[in-house]
């Protein structure tokens, strides 16, 4: 074929597309403009979001309440900022595909040429699940860059939104936030159970109450969905299958499918457990497939890409030993991990535990786990301004004796080792305290200890 015939039809298909692309555009706005926000619970909006010149861009797992924090931020944005100078768009709705890369410049230029808005007003963009674009932040820097006026609010299903992993091109042009499924203060809020002044105390009226919540928390997690619905199991195995698919098969182009999907397995099973990937190679060769260390790394890094677990290395001053002693692993969510493993006795310990890090997580904590010489472990030693600012312990209960020694001498030898005057063993709802050596160890229920504002520190 001609050179310069190839050049004119290929010309003619990109106006085509972008003739068809913006009137799509077009009508998925016009369809924004005359909707109304859905029925909103409000959930903990990020600090500073509206008042910075910067891109805010909120990053995390698929179905954990990023869309609804943003239409949260629009529905404050409507009550002093003109309606039409708010846009949102969500880059998973089908009728925009199949998606190029082109979307976003064009979504501003269809917006400017239908639609009027109040020039002299900030112009405010909403970006949906933004990493389905190809080559998203060259766009978004560009306009960012361009258009003073324009404030840009993102959200993804992946962890390259977060400013410590986010492209070169956007490095101080962001402000990240993870978006985590529900914390239990929210959960009460989402089933309306509103937390009086007595509320959380040992003796509140409403106790019995405020467990049986807990339990299902425990058992369901905090995806927001899945909280307000009944069909909770089903919900939670769907999106497993969509995280495992679209979010990491997809995305990463994974080629051994079943590898991975055992391998994920094993993760999932193993929450709260030192993870190895010696036994985990050792384990997968046995049963027919050879993988190579380097690999199941790989895997581990897309897992947590997609939000779907997190890492707890071993507390040590020395790199190398963090590098080469087995990491902790935590799910994000109890119930997406309870919808695709078998249960056991144990669980209930697991799970607690799981809380507990999620909770650490929010609060921004650096997080560790401790191990002495002699084999006493502590679950989470939180570092804070160069120094350990407190000692965690996990446990289903403490009456029994051999347990109860157990968690005290490990706690024990961790202040001794850190200096510190008091640590806490969070339990399933015990309350209590005892005093060793001028130390003292609180026993707080990890329902009460995760409605406190703020974890105390040790003293």
């Amino acid at each position: 074929m001609d050179r310069s015939l190839y050049y004119t039809i290929y010309v003619l298909y990109r106006s085509l597309y972008r003739t068809i692309l913006m009137e799509k555009l077009r009508y998925v706005l016009s369809e924004w403009f005359e909707g109304e926000l859905p029925e909103l619970v409000p959930r903990e909006l990020p600090l500073g979001w509206r008042n910075t010149g910067l891109i805010v861009t909120l990053a995390g797992v698929r179905r954990g309440g990023k869309t609804y924090l943003l239409y949260q931020m629009i529905g404050h944005l409507r009550e002093e900022e003109p309606r039409e100078n708010i846009i949102y768009v969500n880059f998973e709705d089908d009728r925009l595909y199949p998606i190029e890369g082109n979307e976003v410049s064009e979504l501003l230029d269809t917006f400017l040429r239908n639609f009027s808005y109040e020039a002299n007003r900030p112009l405010y963009l909403f970006l949906d699940e933004v990493q389905n674009i190809p080559n998203w932040e060259a766009t978004v820097r560009r306009l960012h860059d361009r258009n003073r006026n324009l404030r840009m609010f993102l959200t993804g299903s992946s962890s390259k939104l977060l400013s410590s992993e986010i492209a070169s091109s956007l490095r101080g042009r962001t402000l990240s936030h993870i978006v985590y499924p529900l914390s239990f203060k929210e959960f009460l809020r989402f089933k309306g159970f509103e937390l009086g002044e007595v509320d959380g105390l040992p003796y509140s009226p409403r106790r019995n109450e405020l467990i049986r919540l807990f339990n299902e928390y425990l058992e369901f997690g905090g995806f927001p969905q899945v909280v307000l619905e009944e069909q909770k199991a089903e919900i939670l195995r769907e999106y497993y299958r969509a995280i495992f698919y679209r979010d990491i098969v997809e995305r990463y182009e994974v080629r051994n499918v079943r590898l991975f999907e055992n391998f994920l397995k094993l993760l999932v099973q193993n929450m709260g457990d030192r993870f190895s990937y010696g036994k985990v190679q050792r384990f997968l060769r046995s049963i027919g497939f050879p993988v190579s260390k380097n690999t199941l790394m790989e895997y581990m890094g897309m897992a947590k890409s997609a939000f779907m677990c997190d890492e707890v290395p071993i507390f040590s001053r020395s790199v190398k030993d963090q590098m080469q002693y087995p990491r902790k692993v935590y799910i994000i969510d109890n119930g997406l991990r309870n919808a695709v493993c078998f249960r056991s006795s144990r669980d209930i310990g697991k799970l607690l535990e799981n809380v507990v890090f999620w909770e650490l997580r929010r609060r921004s904590k650096e997080v560790y786990y401790w191990t002495s010489r002699n084999g006493y472990e502590v679950d989470f030693v939180v570092w804070s301004g160069g120094r350990v600012e407190a000692l965690y312990q996990v446990c289903y209960e403490l009456h029994d004796e051999r347990t109860r020694k157990r968690e005290m001498r490990a706690s024990v030898r961790a202040m001794e080792e850190f200096g510190l005057g008091e640590a806490t063993v969070l339990t399933y709802d015990q309350f209590g305290g005892e005093e060793v050596g001028g130390r003292r160890i609180r026993f707080l229920p990890v329902w009460f200890w995760s409605l406190s504002e703020a974890p105390q520190g040790a003293s």
